[in-house]
């Protein structure tokens, strides 16, 4: 559910009352009324409508200094419009207009800061306030002016709009004639759509008589701020130093791009990483049943396979030892491997040596511990598994104990 709360001319602060209209999300009004800022309805979504006769709006071209300094430069831009000190306006940029110019929303920098602090105030988590002026719905090639009794204002287009001053059947507000004198033909409407109030239309209030207009008046549906759709681009006056901080959810929205795209990533990564375990997987299942079909061949069909490769290696070794021949896990050629390695390591010392069962037990001190992994790298690097013990330091030395198989990297 979305709040609009109306502040006019007659807010002046929490204890000024404000019209307000409780609507659903397709801006249908469920509720309204007029209360105090502290006795209003509970809302999803709290939007301020601020008044057009509190605003001016004026169309300059913008200074060349960043956007980041705007915030101090404005007020002095918009000085010449204004009757008020610059630093008394708070003063907003709209969008960019045909012709490169810009334009400047002007509102009293305390009277804003008294709604903003009034909110807070009343537990009102205030995140937009929207100039009543650029509300109403503004058709192709028109000017929508809202007539509410003598006075209203007229919206121009997409981003300016201006309050109008006093008129009568015969005569249209000067600050109507104004504009559409200084309109350029470019902008210059063909028709103003006139939109009463809702009071006047149940009245049946007939399109005035001014004379002397360059374009037609049409008869548009009556005007009501309670229910006219509020698009999300709308101009918030909460600007600058009056910006209310971001919501996790708007940050979040902010980089869901980002984050979406991080997904899709980590999805493709963590499918293609499963599909190679699964590849891997089935490979070594087909090695392994190859391996064991092969050593059923070898050494008989009724043969217990647990561990095919180890079995296969001792089984040769007893074939080898049974014709006389030595196996490279026997102690003779294992320690000549080892001691090859070991000799291009000058500062290594040998203490302890010990074989069994094909393994190599050694004892080994050495300069330093990254020496000892250089000589785990180079065993390794002759297709020797080496099994490295707890690495300590004594005597200015490294000392750790190495055990050294046959059968690669361990």
């Amino acid at each position: 559910m979305k709040l609009r709360i109306y502040f006019s001319d007659s807010w002046h602060d929490s204890s000024s009352s404000c019209p307000w209209a409780l609507c659903d999300d397709a801006d249908v009004v469920v509720a309204s009324g007029d209360s105090l800022l502290a006795n209003l309805p509970k809302a999803d979504d709290y939007i301020a409508i601020i008044a057009a006769s509190r605003l001016s709006c004026v169309n300059v071209t913008m200074p060349s200094q960043s956007r980041r300094r705007w915030e101090a430069a404005l007020p002095f831009v918009a000085e010449e419009f204004s009757l008020s000190d610059p630093e008394e306006n708070h003063v907003v940029p709209g969008i960019v207009q045909r012709g490169g110019q810009r334009s400047l929303f002007i509102v009293d920098k305390q009277w804003l800061k008294n709604i903003v602090f009034a909110c807070i105030a009343a537990n009102i988590p205030l995140r937009r306030a929207i100039p009543e002026m650029l509300l109403p719905y503004l058709p192709s090639e028109t000017w929508v002016l809202i007539r509410e009794g003598e006075r209203g204002f007229i919206r121009t287009n997409t981003s300016s709009g201006t309050s109008l001053d006093l008129s009568d059947e015969q005569h249209p507000p000067l600050s109507l004639s104004l504009a559409l004198k200084a309109a350029s033909p470019a902008v210059t409407p063909n028709k103003i759509q006139v939109r009463f109030s809702q009071q006047e239309a149940d009245a049946h209030a007939d399109l005035p008589q001014w004379a002397d207009l360059p374009c037609e008046l049409v008869l548009g549906k009556p005007w009501d701020w309670r229910s006219e759709p509020i698009p999300n681009e709308a101009l918030n006056l909460l600007w600058g130093s009056l910006a209310p901080k971001a919501k996790l959810h708007e940050w979040l929205l902010k980089f869901r791009p980002l984050a979406l795209i991080l997904i899709a990533v980590l999805f493709i990564e963590t499918l293609g990483t499963n599909i190679e375990w699964a590849i891997l997987s089935h490979e070594k299942s087909t090695v392994q049943k190859e391996m064991v079909q092969t050593f059923r061949k070898t050494f008989g069909v009724t043969t217990t396979v647990v561990k095919p490769n180890l079995q296969m290696q001792r089984n040769i070794a007893a074939l080898r030892h049974s014709a006389g021949l030595a196996d490279d896990a026997d102690f003779l050629p294992l320690l000549d491997q080892t001691s090859v390695a070991v000799s291009s390591f000058p500062s290594s010392q040998i203490t302890t040596l010990h074989y069994e069962s094909g393994r190599l037990d050694l004892d080994i001190k050495i300069a330093t511990a990254s020496e000892i992994h250089a000589l785990q790298q180079r065993l390794q690097s002759k297709a020797l598994s080496v099994t490295l013990g707890e690495i300590r330091n004594i005597d200015n030395a490294a000392e750790t104990r190495l055990s050294i198989q046959i059968g690669g990297t361990s």
